[in-house]
Parts: structure tokens; sequence; C-alpha cells
């Protein structure tokens, strides 16, 4: 094959956006959007092909499923989790039934937010309890992936799979392509975290408790003192509200504790501030002799003075590459970033100056009344919950079990007898009906709904499809195919089977899973047609590989969701995850070369 300009170019924009989603140069998507550009203004695809993504009905699918999950989340609150949460629970009883109960539920509902509103429970049982919350996160998020391969909806890289694939006019996957080889692999995956991965996982300290222990490495308690310049004056003209590198969190007048602080606030004699942040510009502030002083008594022991709330970067946050002082973070999240943690240590350096990562652990000092697993696509707030809360309205039960119930009809297949009547219900049309009901009900509002929805992942999601064109318009996926196929023709079909899986494995442990289907898709097709076989079970084979990240944080989102709040290292998931990664993937190209005839 003539290596023509195109074809080259297509393979260093992948290189490229391979290297720059591993190492974090810019928010992931902005490097698609670059990526796509450059294709685009070289002429390799047209805006058409660019554009394609955005009436792909199996990526509208996914944002309507988001919206669907986020409105029986509200229906049912936590109660569906009430009995899981058992303190008398011994802790492998413990990890069995939560890893049952959020497989189940994952194979139906975007596997995201469940991790998201799984977290403050499991670290609040795990404290309550005495145990290490470290030992139940790691399975959380695997028992979600095992979970979400169950169904062609539970996680949004099948969906993707089935847009690229319904591009091409292909038949797209369907039930049985995902349910006997998910059951499997699921079952496989609980056994191995239940007997091994319990052993292998480490027991790690809150990061809370150990905030609150060393209070002191990051708030400093000052006073005003009698004849200070500063009495009198509000906050603002005291110059206390636009500090470099440090935040004014609370001021205790007496008996009254004052948080948080208006600029409008009048300072008075005896007032004592406390102040967040890079406790050596604070100590600095001090010295310019500006009316401030340490006080003679220490009040920051005082047991719970400060409002301390954890929170996790998601992989396609915007404040990825962003330094912390350009962000307004403050404004945005009413809340003060007290210290970051990346692969379990924390982050040197003055904070503001700080460029935050996908996965960053945040502790934060923050309002009252966060939500537990409240995000805003850019940042995940973690707050223990406080009770389990019931539905407002009990009828909500019924449209929730409905919207469960279609669901499943919905995936199942665009017909399906019911008392011998033949009823016609696409996905597509099942999540439009339910996302409806949910808004003429009252579950979901507008702001609920503009809360909820990503532009973020559209734009990766739209530039993945069109970087798949690329590949195979300019001839890279043939090129990429025949390698692969040239590796193990000598050893047939399942040879070459095993090794796209693994190709795919590796590529989506170093960036996000929705990039590695994007680039292994045209290959597969491509390997599919060079050798004369039906394209399913290699489309399967990526579907499953792709979803396959157990050795790293980085691959998958809910892992990257567990890294920071686990206080994991790297290391760790490549402990617990490469003999899991081995079972999986010997267990999915066994099956799928007995069930699609290959040997």
């Amino acid at each position: 094959m003539d290596l023509s300009f195109s074809l080259v170019f297509t393979l260093v924009v992948v290189v490229f956006l391979v290297f720059a989603l591993y190492k974090e140069i810019f928010n992931p998507a902005f490097t698609f959007f670059i990526s796509t550009v450059a294709l685009l203004l070289t002429g390799i695809i047209d805006p058409t092909e660019l554009l394609r993504g955005l009436a792909n009905q199996q990526i509208i699918i996914i944002f309507l499923l988001v919206l669907v999950t986020a409105g029986i989340r509200l229906i049912y609150g936590s109660e569906i989790f009430g009995k899981l949460f058992n303190p008398r629970l011994k802790p492998k009883a413990f990890l069995l039934r939560m890893m049952v109960t959020v497989s189940t539920i994952s194979a139906f509902l975007n596997n995201t937010p469940i991790v998201a509103f799984m977290i403050p429970y499991v670290k609040d049982w795990a404290q309550r309890t005495g145990h290490p919350a470290s030992k139940f996160l790691i399975p959380l998020s695997f028992a979600t992936i095992l979970g979400g391969m169950i169904t062609v909806i539970g996680t949004s890289t099948n969906l993707v799979l089935n847009g690229l694939i319904d591009q091409y006019n292909l038949p797209l996957l369907g039930v049985e392509d995902f349910l006997y080889l998910g059951i499997i692999v699921t079952i496989a995956g609980w056994i191995y975290l239940y007997f091994v991965g319990y052993k292998l996982l480490p027991s790690n300290s809150n990061k809370i408790e150990d905030l609150r222990l060393n209070v002191k490495e990051y708030i400093v308690e000052t006073e005003i003192f009698s004849g200070s310049p500063l009495i009198g004056k509000n906050v603002k003209r005291a110059g206390l509200r636009q500090l470099q590198d440090v935040f004014l969190v609370e001021i205790i007048r007496g008996d009254k504790i004052i948080s948080p602080v208006s600029p409008e606030e009048v300072l008075s004699e005896d007032d004592l501030l406390f102040f967040a942040g890079n406790t050596q510009s604070i100590y600095n502030l001090i010295k310019e002799d500006n009316g401030l002083r340490i006080p003679r008594q220490d009040k920051l022991e005082t047991e719970g003075q400060f409002n301390f709330v954890e929170a996790v970067i998601p992989a396609h946050s915007d404040l990825i590459g962003m330094r912390i002082k350009d962000s307004d973070f403050r404004k945005k999240f009413n809340a003060s970033i007290i210290a970051i943690h990346r692969d379990g240590k924390q982050v040197p350096g003055k904070v503001g100056e700080m460029t935050l990562s996908g996965g960053d652990f945040l502790l934060l000092l923050a309002g009252e009344g966060r939500e537990n697993g409240h995000h805003d696509n850019n940042l995940f707030f973690l707050s223990v919950p406080k009770k389990i809360a019931a539905p407002k309205v009990k009828s909500y039960k019924w449209l929730g079990a409905g919207a469960f119930v279609f669901l499943l009809i919905g995936i199942i297949g665009p017909e399906v007898q019911l008392f011998g009547i033949t009823i016609a219900l696409p996905l597509f049309n099942v999540c439009i009906g339910i996302l409806v009901a949910m808004v003429l009900f009252g579950v979901l509002n507008i702001t609920e709904i503009r809360r909820e929805l990503d532009l973020s992942l559209l734009l990766v999601l739209v530039c993945s499809l069109a970087i798949g064109v690329a590949l195979k318009k300019s001839g890279a996926a043939d090129l990429l195919a025949g390698l692969l196929i040239s590796s193990g023709k000598a050893f047939g079909p399942v040879a070459v089977l095993s090794a796209l899986f693994l190709v795919t494995t590796l590529l989506t442990a170093l960036i996000t899973n929705a990039a590695a289907v994007s680039i292994v898709f045209p290959i597969a097709m491509s390997m599919a047609e060079q050798m004369s076989l039906s394209a399913t079970p290699f489309f399967v084979a990526i579907a499953f590989a792709a979803s396959g990240d157990f050795m790293t944080p980085i691959g998958y989102q809910t892992n990257l969701m567990v890294y920071g709040p686990g206080g994991y290292r790297f290391k760790d998931f490549v402990r617990v995850g490469t003999f899991l990664t081995v079972i999986y993937s010997v267990v999915c190209i066994l099956f799928i070369s007995y069930f699609y005839n290959l040997v």
C-alpha cells in the first residue's frame, strides 16, 4: 500500500491524540477537537462527515439515558441502597452485596452517576464500621464496569460503538451479543474480587479524617486586636477578599459563626478570622502588620467547626489542564481548595499555581447543603449522606418502575410480543417517552436537565466518530488491520481476534474507552473484510476490550472517580486489576470464538 499524505497524516493525528490524552496536555474535549479540526483542514474529512455524529441516533441515546438515569435516581433517592448499608454486615458480605447490587443496576442505568452516588455511602459505611474504604471502592468501580457489559445501554462505550456501526449501515449489536458474555464475566469478576482481589487491596486512611487531625497544616487562625486598622471596615475594603493563595473561610464573633463570609461583612475587635490555603502566604500576610495577629488561645481544635467536603474531577471536566487561579473555582463552586491528592499523595506547592488533572481528589471547605453525588459535569462532590431520604411523592415509584420496564423492552428489541400483541418500541422512542413523562410529572426540570447534559462529552463523541471515518477513508485502518492479520494469520481467526482484543485493551488502558473504540473500530471492520468474515465477533471483541480497563485508573471514568477517594496509587490498580484483566480477556476470547463459530 502506498503511504499517501492522508494516510500518514491521519496516523500522526492519532498518535498525537493518544499521547495528548495520556499526558493530559489539554482537556479531553479540546484534544479531540483540535485533532478533528486538523483532519478537516487537510481535507481528509469534510464538514458533513464531521457533523454526522450530531444526527447519530446512538449518540443521542447516550444523553437521553443520562437524563433518564438522573430521573430514576431522583425518584428513589437512596432507597434502592437502604438495606445495602447495614452496619452489622461483615466486610466481605457487604462487598458481595454491593457488587451484586451495582452490577445489576449498571446493566440498565448509566454507570458514572451510579458510582458518583455510591462513593459517599460506601465511605460512610466504612467509617462507621471501622473498615478502610479502599477495600471497597475499586470493587465498586469494577463491578459497575462488568455489569455495564450485560446490555447495550449499560455503558456509553457500547452505544458509541453502535453509533460507529450505524454510520456504515451494518447490523447493530443486540441483546444476545452482550447478555450471555456480560453475565459470565460479571460473575467471574465477583468471584475474583471476593476471594482474591479483597486481599490485594490496600488499607488506606480516610483523607478527611487526616485533614481534621492535621488542620493546622491547612488553616491558620488570626484575630483582630484592639486598635487594629481593620476595625469598622468591611471585608472588601480591608483587602481580605481577593488575597493570593489564601481564602477567608469564616469569622467567629463571640458565639456566632459567620460562614460563608460576605465581602460586605464589617469587622469588629476580637473577631477571629480563619484563612485557608497556602499557610506560608497567610503568615506573610500577618507579618505585613495589617491589623491581624496570631491569637494566644488556639480554637482550631474545635470539633465540627469547618465544613470539609471531598470532590473528584471527572475525565471530561473543563477544569483539566487549568491553573486553579485561572479557573474562578471559588465563585463557580462556592468552595475553597485546601489540598489536592494525586496518585495517593498530596500535591505540594501553592494551591493557586497548581494545574488540575482528571481524577484529582480535592479536599475543600464548602458551604452547607452539598448534595450527595451532586455534579455539574466538571466536578463531582462526594458529601457524606446524613440520612436515607424517602421520595417526595409515593406515586413517583410507579413512574420509576415503569421506566425500568420500558427500558427493558427497549433493550430487548424494536418489536416485543406482549399478551399476543406486537409492540414496536425502539430504544430511542422509549427514552424520549420516559423523559417526557418525568418532565410532565415534575421529576425533572430544565435546571436539572441542563446540569446533567455534558456538552464536552458530546464534543468528544462527535469527534470520535469523525476520527473513525478518517482512519477508514485514508486507508490507515486497512494498513493497521493488515499488520494485525499478518501477526496472527498463521494461527487462524482466533489468533487475529486475540491480537485485536489485546491491542484494544492496551489502548483503553492509556486513553479513554470512547477514544479507543473510535480508533480500533475501522481496523476491526477492515479485518473482517480482508478475512471475509462477519464483522460482529470483531465488534463484540472491541466492545468488551474497550471497557475492560482494570489495570489503570485513567482508562475508564469510574476508575478515575474512585482513584482519589480511595487514596489509591497507580500500582494498586495494576496489582488488583492485572489478574482480573487476564481472566476477563481469556473468558471473552474463548466465548466469542465459540459463540460466533470462529473455531
